[in-house]
Order: C-alpha cells, then sequence, then structure tokens
C-alpha cells in the first residue's frame, strides 16, 4: 500500500508546519529570484527531499516558472515519479566520491532537454568525500546556466562552510504533534481504517517523534498488524512505547524516595520487552511535560507532580537523564546502569539540596536557614567551619566552602557548574 509514498505533498501547500521555507521557496519562483545553490535540513522525514521536488516542478512546469506548478503535466508528473531527465536525483551516501562528483559536473554543463532548469538534487550530502565536496565548489560558485543544486541532509554540521557558504540554507522544523495527528486523521479516513480512539493517533504520533513519514508508516504498520479497527493495546505493543503512568509513578517514588520499588518497575519493563532506549527516549519527554508543568506553561498529566519538585529538582533529572543517555551506549548490560542512575535520583544528597538550605551570598561563612536541614549538611558545615578556623589566614571564602562541600558529598562538578 506505502501510504507514505501515496500521501507525499504535490503541492506547495500539502507541506505542513514549514511556512517559512515554503513562502520564501514560492516568493523566489514568483519573481524569477532563483539561487544557485539550496540546502534544506533538518531530521528524518519531515520534507527535504518533498521540497527540492516541488521546487524542481515551480522551475520546470509546462505552464511556467510557477510558484503553484499544475502537477498534470508531463514536466511535473515525470518529477514525481523521479524519471525526469532534466531532474537529477543523487543518494550521497553512495555516490559520495570524486570520480562521481566529476561526472556530474560534466552532465550539468549540458543544456536542460524538456525543462527551463537542470536541477541537481543531493541527499545526505554530508556524506560526500571532502575530496568531492571540493571538486564541487567551483561549480557551485559559478555554475552554468539554468542550473539549480539542491542539497538535503540531516547532519549540517558535517558539510564543509566553504560549501555552506554558496547555498541559501534552510532549517525545517520537526512537525509538532498536533499537525501529525490532523494529517493521520485526514489519512485514516480517505483509507477507511479505523482506529479505536484518538489516543491510537496520539501514540502514534508520539513514537513518530516529529516525522510525519514516520507517522504514516507507523499507522499503517499498526492497520496490518491489527488486520483491522487498530487498539491502543495494539498500538503500544508496535511503538514500544510505554504509557506514561509509568513515569508518573516513578517520578513519585523518587520523591518519596523508595528505591525498592522503583527497580521493581525497570524489572518489569524489561521483563514486558521494551527497550531500555525507548524507556529512555519515553522518560525524557515525560521530563519536558514536567518541567512544562511546573513553569505552567501547560496542563498536562505531571501537573499535580511539578508543584512538587522545585526547579533544582528537574535541572538535576535532566541531567541524569543525560547521563544515562551517554551510558546506554554500546553496552552489553545497560540495565544495571539505569537503575543506578534512578537510584542517585532517589538517595543521593546532591548539592540541589545544599543550595536552598545553605546561603552563600551575603557571609563569607555559611548560614543555615530556619528549614530542617539535613543532618548530613549540618555535620558538613562543622567540619567546614572547623577548616576555616584552622587556615593559615584564618579566613575561608565561599568558594572554597562550596567545594569543600562538594567533596565531603560526593557531588559530581562539571566546568559548567555544579551538575
Amino acid at each position: 500500500m506505502n501510504l507514505a509514498l501515496k500521501y507525499r505533498p504535490k503541492t506547495f501547500s500539502d507541506v505542513v508546519n514549514q511556512k517559512h521555507v515554503v513562502v520564501t521557496l514560492q516568493n523566489a519562483l514568483k519573481t524569477l529570484n532563483i539561487g544557485n545553490a539550496y540546502m534544506l535540513t533538518g531530521p528524518r522525514g519531515i520534507g527535504k527531499t518533498t521540497l527540492a521536488r516541488l521546487f524542481a516542478k515551480g522551475l520546470n512546469c509546462e505552464k511556467g516558472v510557477t510558484e503553484d506548478p499544475c502537477g498534470v503535466c508531463e514536466n511535473c508528473r515525470e518529477i514525481d515519479e523521479s524519471r525526469n531527465v532534466d531532474v537529477l536525483e543523487i543518494d550521497g551516501a553512495s555516490n559520495r566520491g570524486i570520480d562521481q562528483i566529476r561526472e556530474l559536473r560534466e552532465n550539468v554543463r549540458f543544456t536542460p532537454l524538456k525543462g527551463r532548469y537542470k536541477v541537481i538534487i543531493i541527499d545526505e550530502v554530508h556524506m560526500l568525500t571532502t575530496e568531492a565536496f571540493n571538486a564541487l565548489l567551483k561549480t557551485l560558485e559559478e555554475p552554468p546556466k539554468n542550473v539549480v543544486f539542491i542539497f538535503a541532509t540531516t547532519e549540517p554540521n558535517k558539510v564543509l562552510d566553504t560549501v555552506k557558504s554558496r547555498t541559501l540554507r534552510f532549517d525545517l522544523r520537526p512537525l509538532e504533534k498536533h499537525h501529525i495527528i490532523e494529517r493521520l486523521k485526514k489519512i485514516a479516513n480517505l483509507e477507511n481504517i479505523g482506529y479505536e480512539s484518538d489516543d491510537v493517533l496520539d501514540l502514534i504520533a508520539e513514537a513518530s517523534t516529529g516525522g510525519l513519514r514516520d507517522a504514516i508508516s507507523l499507522l499503517e504498520q499498526a492497520y496490518i498488524y491489527s488486520q483491522g479497527t487498530i487498539t491502543l493495546e495494539k498500538a503500544k505493543e508496535l511503538t514500544g512505547i510505554l504509557p506514561q503512568e509509568i513515569y508518573y509513578e516513578i517520578l513519585s517514588l523518587i520523591l518519596e524516595k523508595n528505591s525498592k520499588e522503583i527497580v521493581e518497575i525497570i524489572e518489569k519493563v524489561v521483563a514486558y520487552g521494551y527497550s531500555l532506549e525507548d524507556f529512555h527516549k519515553s522518560f525524557v519527554r515525560a521530563a519536558e511535560s514536567l518541567l512544562k508543568a511546573h513553569y505552567r506553561i501547560e496542563n498536562n498529566l505531571f501537573s499535580p507532580l511539578a508543584s512538587k519538585f522545585t526547579e533544582y529538582q528537574i535541572l538535576f533529572l535532566l541531567r541524569v537523564l543525560k547521563d544515562m543517555e551517554l551510558d546506554l551506549k554500546g553496552l552489553s548490560n545497560p540495565k544495571i546502569f539505569v537503575d543506578f542512575h534512578l537510584l542517585r535520583l532517589s538517595k543521593i544528597e546532591s548539592e540541589l539540596e545544599l543550595l536552598p538550605t545553605v546561603n552563600f551570598i551575603n557571609s563569607s561563612t555559611p548560614q543555615l536557614n530556619n528549614n530542617n536541614g539535613s543532618q548530613k549538611i549540618a555535620r558538613g558545615l562543622s567540619e567546614a567551619s572547623q577548616l576555616e578556623s584552622n587556615t593559615a589566614n584564618g579566613e575561608s571564602n565561599s568558594k572554597d566552602i562550596r567545594q569543600y562541600m562538594i567533596e565531603k558529598l560526593k557531588l559530581k562538578e562539571d566546568g559548567d557548574g555544579p551538575f
């Protein structure tokens, strides 16, 4: 069936959530202000190659250079079907060497056969070798008449600066969930695909992480997997996404410092066949929702918990999730490190608890506030005071005491801050 291909945008108006790019390209066509080279960047499945094809159609449509190509003339249909002789689509991953680029340079010297412009679309252009990029530079700087290069890449940082400086760059944005759900509803209605509730589409949209192509493919997979109406349970099995209620429970247990039940939840997650990478990705989304609820940006599932977390605790949670991501890569037994990082959240008396209790600002000697500081911190402060009295000059500034407390509580400190 290949719904992602069937419902690929055929006109600029079909492109979702990329108005800043669409309007600019249409204005270029409308005013005949055509650049020599363009670069479209962004994650997979958000419309980079699609926009390149639409721009090529606008240049070569039989009704003239237009911001609204007809889509029915021979040139438009051939471009849609990737068989137009004047529009070359090249895979940068498999045609990355200098020999292929030299061949391309020879090709662009010839005038277009059927259309007005020869359009060279190089997908995943960052895969080209340095030699290939250098061979392309002169052509980019002084291209033959009526030749347009369009580069698409998911990793623009790997493209040589000398190449980027010769292009007009557009950064495409991941799609917001409501845009994806709206398009999925439309496709489901057109294809008579039944689904149990809107929660099914919400789950598919969440699993696609901002990519419409992935979302449409998941919808098709879920339909085939369910053999009829897509149920929420089937969608969960297919996407591998854990319900957000799991993370609500984990965050509640972190507040309660209930280490045993946290470890038991992770055991169940693994036993049910969920990958820890997917567990981490969903946890990051849950942390984002908690952060938004804390600042009252939105009202969501985590709103009842948000007021119980301090700003510092949420920052520490995000840092732990970052550490967890690094430790999940390439390990034979990643579960033990997931347990470790969650226990960090539930057990370690971090500097997050120290900061609200100790005043380092107005005095060279820290003072405890009236609120209940932990006994461990009090002991540390006492020893810090003893350290102060034993110094040669009788003085110890707040920076020395702060460092002493970090070492005493075995906290981790980076160059950029205490987390």
